[in-house]
């Protein structure tokens, strides 16, 4: 039995629908037979906010996760040999693709997540994730190799981390070279299939309470929820292979949330600048390295985001 073309154009296009910072997509694929073969995009690379491309392997890893949940949709399995290659260092995976068992119903849910997933920049509601889908989430981290670290909102610390996600905001929009590459992926019109279209980045809030990135393109302001769950994605390490853990962690915790109705937005700013990120480490008190800090509550759905066909 050989996987046909029409599976791997649909594993492919379910790997395209993974997040990545900006909606930059920096994923490239060919194919090999029923290899596919997965590169790091860096002409896609946030150049002056992600200039060791943690965060475009971590879109990478995102992308590796969407194939794998995919892949079994289809009764498929993957050999996956990842990272690192000396020798092409912009190689993330090499993933074969090969005839498997059916699906059983958990990995038939994950699958039909893809689909359903955004990430919302709207206002949530104004409560916590029940129990049931907290652990839910934690646990798909955990299965992939990294932690979620939950920041409640009746705990101290959430204060410190808000006020460094603020200070990273302010020194951000101080630099003109960050201004300029935000403003050249977010508010895009509606011919590119990548960046953040003007009508999908919500609005500003207008206090300091809540864990939502602040774009300068946005137009309106809103008020945002006070005590949605706030989170923080950990790995052990904080080399290239930790950053595609890290995005395969997130991908797998996102499509869990979806399958319980949870929305998820990222304010990621606080991890782009080396200071922060390290004073983010030292507030959490924590021995792992900061690699996504996000809110995850309850809310409507919001449009999806335009893709680049793959490959």
């Amino acid at each position: 039995m050989e996987v046909t073309d029409a599976r791997v154009e649909r594993v492919l296009r379910a790997g395209a629908s993974a997040p990545s910072v900006f909606n930059t997509q920096p994923w490239r694929v060919t194919l090999a037979g029923d290899v596919v073969i997965l590169r790091a995009d860096t002409s896609r690379q946030l150049r002056h906010a992600d200039p060791h491309g943690r965060e475009m392997l971590i879109s990478c890893g995102a992308f590796l996760f969407n194939v794998r949940a995919a892949a079994r949709r289809e009764s498929l399995t993957v050999a996956a040999a990842v990272l690192p290659d000396p020798d092409d260092p912009l190689l993330v995976a090499r993933l074969e693709l090969r005839p498997g068992r059916d699906p059983d119903p958990e990995e038939r849910e994950l699958a039909a997540a893809i689909t359903r997933r955004t990430t919302t920049r709207l206002p949530l509601e104004d409560r916590p994730l029940f129990r049931d889908a907290l652990h839910a989430v934690q646990g798909a981290a955990h299965d992939e190799g990294a932690e979620l670290r939950v920041i409640e909102a009746s705990d101290p610390l959430r204060d410190r981390v808000l006020a460094l996600v603020r200070r990273a905001e302010a020194l951000a929009a101080a630099d003109p070279a960050a201004r300029d590459e935000e403003a050249a992926w977010t508010g895009v019109g509606g011919e590119r299939l990548d960046g953040v279209p003007a009508d999908a980045l919500g609005p500003r809030s207008i206090d300091d309470e809540a864990p939502v990135r602040r774009f300068l393109a946005s137009a309106d302001s809103a008020q945002f929820e006070t005590r949605s769950t706030m989170a923080v994605l950990l790995t052990a390490g904080d080399a290239a292979p930790d950053w595609v853990v890290a995005g395969e962690a997130l991908e797998h915790l996102l499509l869990t949330a979806t399958s319980f109705f949870v929305r998820a937005s990222f304010a990621t700013t606080v991890l782009e600048n080396r200071s922060t990120r390290r004073d983010l480490r030292q507030v959490l008190g924590v021995e792992g390295h900061p690699q996504m800090l996000m809110r995850l509550g309850y809310g409507g759905a919001t449009a999806r985001t335009p893709r680049r066909a793959v490959p």
